[in-house]
């Protein structure tokens, strides 16, 4: 006998087999038990939660010849056959390749035809969303007017695509995704049935990546054994499915606080040599920061996601150091750059952008965009400190020089827009006749090189000139000490002053 996949060999046969779903098992065991079922039902929910399963066991419910207490025998001939696909008076059609008008006037046509081997015909739509129109139409009609011993069951992923006209003619059964408890308990009970070992951790992995769908564990625990056999171990699942293990991004984080730069890119660097893709490293990033925020608006009690012993204790300390307002800025910027990466060519590009900004948000220091220090910004409005001067430690470029600058960083992001997220992470410092300095923090070590790069240092200089009307030569310098021996760095403190070109907190 042919192999037969995991989801298909413990498909349940009868109501009680079914995980989760209980209200609807419920009704419609009652409605078979006590001959009430009407001729159309609505199976809607997402993927894999049993929608084609209960519409299997309901069309033997109501032809099995040995009915017990609601429940198919799946013991006499007609369940057998129903079970083996063989029954006649079981229809399945899938919309989304019979979706046209011709095919629902061909069901029309052939409902009429009286049962041949059971006692109910039974239609069952799968996709029913992807109809046409005027199938939709021509579907209508049917419901309307239906023949005697016949049964519509419908199922769809996709509900508020289907007309109210034809869902205001069935009962209407809504399928939830199952908790990661119900699935792991379920998954437990089949490894043990098919001699499969499963450690815990790998199942509640598993698990957590179906996503409420019973039939995608199944397809993973059976993808996984085809792969490695007995044992089961969570590393194991990750091979598989190419997850990056919870604690290498535990690691990141703790770069992403400490704003250890080169260190992230390291880790990237790793992430791409293991073979993986950088949409799967924001991905699981942004799991790992949900973790967080769980943790930190929950408490400890909460059933996190995707991590377990150690690493919820490296999730711990991690919260003790983070606000609620910043693991949410942290997770929207890995969300939006999830959604970039997938049709973007400069995936890593957009990813080290994204943890760049990350660590900025992150980081206990003010931002510097306008130009204050920290005890400025802490100042009430009223009480704030006189203007700097253009002398000494306080000195900064001119008001007008800000407000042309602010027009180039405009501009920029216009154009190009990675090129102005380089860009802006660096401080302008002044412009002197043709010379303009532009200084980087040391930690900005890659936003130098990349704007040093031709097209991008080609690309500012073309807008300066533009608003300026006038040629310049852009410099980038580092903003650290022991960078003073640089020409161009003892340069820019001939024309800024020592004080200027330096990090202040």
């Amino acid at each position: 006998m042919a192999y037969l996949a995991l989801y298909r060999t413990w498909r349940p046969g009868t109501f009680n087999e079914v995980v989760g779903q209980e209200q609807t098992v419920t009704a419609l065991k009652n409605a078979v038990r006590q001959g009430k079922t009407t001729h159309a039902y609505l199976f809607a929910g997402p993927r894999g939660t049993g929608k084609t399963s209960m519409a299997k066991i309901l069309a033997k419910g109501v032809n099995c010849s040995d009915l017990r207490e609601g429940e198919p025998c799946n013991a006499c001939i007609s369940c057998a056959d129903i079970n083996n696909g063989s029954f006649m008076d079981v229809v399945e059609i899938d919309a989304a390749s019979n979706r046209g008008i011709d095919e629902i006037r061909d069901l029309r046509e052939k409902i009429r035809i009286a049962p041949a081997q059971g006692k109910t015909k039974v239609y069952i739509i799968d996709e029913v969303h992807m109809l046409t129109t005027e199938a939709f139409n021509a579907l209508l009609k049917t419901l309307e007017d239906p023949p005697r011993g016949v049964i519509f069951i419908l199922a769809t992923t996709e509900s508020h695509k289907i007309p109210a006209t034809i869902m205001s003619r069935c009962q209407i059964y809504s399928f939830r995704k199952l908790s990661r408890q119900e699935i792991s308990k379920r998954l437990q009970e089949i490894a043990v049935q098919s001699d499969i070992e499963l450690e815990e951790e790998a199942n509640a992995l598993i698990a957590h990546r179906a996503d409420g769908g019973m039939r995608d564990a199944l397809s993973i625990l059976d993808q996984i054994h085809s792969y490695k056999g007995s044992p089961i171990r969570r590393q194991d699942v990750m091979d598989v499915l190419g997850i990056i293990d919870s604690l290498f991004v535990a690691d990141l984080v703790d770069k992403l606080l400490n704003r250890e730069i080169g260190a992230i890119i390291t880790m990237m660097d790793q992430v791409l040599t293991q073979g993986k893709e950088i949409g799967i490293l924001a991905r699981e990033s942004a799991y790992y920061l949900r973790d967080l925020l769980m943790l930190k608006l929950v408490g400890p009690d909460q059933v996190i996601s995707g991590t377990t012993g150690n690493d919820r204790n490296r999730l711990q300390e991690q919260a003790k150091r983070l606000s609620q307002d910043q693991i949410l800025q942290a997770l929207k910027i890995l969300m939006d750059v999830g959604e970039k990466i997938r049709f973007a060519e400069s995936q890593r590009f957009l990813l080290e952008m994204a943890f760049m900004e990350v660590a900025r948000v992150w980081s206990p220091r003010q931002p510097r965009e306008e130009g204050i220090s920290k005890s400025q910004a802490e100042t009430p409005p009223d009480r704030k400190k006189p203007a700097p001067t253009r002398t000494g430690k306080d000195a900064q470029p001119t008001p007008e020089q800000n407000q042309w600058w602010g027009k180039v960083l405009a501009r920029v992001k216009e154009i190009k827009i990675p090129t102005h997220a380089l860009l802006s992470q660096g401080q302008f410092i002044g412009l002197k006749d043709r010379d303009l300095y532009i200084g980087y923090k040391k930690g900005y070590r890659f936003h130098k090189e990349k704007m040093e790069e031709k097209a991008n240092k080609e690309l500012v200089i073309q807008v300066i000139e533009e608003i300026l009307g006038k040629k310049v030569e852009i410099n980038f310098i580092f903003l650290d000490q022991d960078q003073y021996n640089d020409i161009i760095v003892q340069k820019a403190i001939e024309l800024f002053g020592a004080d200027m070109v330096e990090v202040r907190d």
